[in-house]
């Protein structure tokens, strides 16, 4: 392989957020049900799927003000939840938003699941002698435990994982790059691969990485930015990176 380093973006390229999302969402929305009808707040349980799709649909809305510093972290969250409690006449307040989403929080990490072709991919690169991290945007025991859960910490330690909440600085911001790069050791063979068009593919170009867009949600370019493939599984990314000529076209 061309690379000395290689480092790849978290959420939705090492496995799917989107799923441990929905999942951690609804169980806890599941647990506020039974303490619901225990008190008779409410009379019947709501459907999980209607109930979450009204959710993510705030998330969505709510999450370009947070993106851009318009509200902070707790304020996003209560957005979101407030507007959904409204929209199916449930009680709500400040208060009951921050304990859903520590509850959140506390058990989101349990419903991540490798994506396939995970461990083979990890193992081959360092056979290979190839250095690795991560460079994700996040709150950082977050994203440590979800780097545990999915079985990397045999591959990535500590020290080489590189989260914005720890370094006040996020994708796609070069610092974060060049911080990483720092840490890893400079060289001018890396690589970046993740999932978001504007924050990894983007960022990772604008830095001086090269890239490979694993678009795993789906997504189209937003810009004239070139990344060296696109892959929509994670499978795909071992079979381009061992094909130097793909790479070179």
């Amino acid at each position: 392989m061309q690379w000395k380093t290689i480092c790849f973006d978290l959420d939705n390229t090492l496995f799917s957020h989107e799923e441990a999302f929905e999942k951690a969402i609804c169980y806890c929305f599941e647990q506020l049900q039974q303490k619901w009808l225990e008190k008779n707040v409410i009379e019947n349980q709501l459907d999980l799927s209607t109930w979450f799709n009204s959710f993510k649909r705030y998330s969505d809305i709510y999450w370009k003000k947070f993106e851009t510093k318009k509200v902070d972290a707790k304020t996003y969250r209560r957005l979101r939840y407030h507007d959904t409690m409204k929209e199916f006449a449930l009680p709500y307040t400040d208060e009951e938003a921050d304990a859903f989403h520590a509850h959140y929080y506390d058990i989101v990490d349990t419903f991540s699941e490798p994506y396939e072709g995970l461990f083979e991919l990890m193992s081959v690169l360092q056979q290979s002698g190839i250095i690795v991290g991560i460079i994700t945007n996040g709150t950082a025991d977050t994203q440590y435990r979800k780097v545990e859960k999915i079985g990397l910490a045999s591959f990535i330690s500590n020290d080489q994982i590189f989260i914005s909440e720890e370094l006040g600085v996020a994708k796609p911001s070069r610092k974060i790059f060049d911080i990483a790069l720092q840490k890893l050791g400079e060289t001018k063979e890396k690589l970046f691969i993740g999932d978001s068009w504007e924050h990894d593919i983007c960022g990772a170009i604008d830095a001086g990485w090269d890239a490979i867009y694993l678009n795993t949600r789906d997504k189209p370019s937003a810009t004239n930015h070139q990344p060296l493939a696109t892959c929509q599984k994670l499978t795909e990314v071992l079979n381009v990176l061992r094909d130097d000529q793909s790479m070179k076209g």
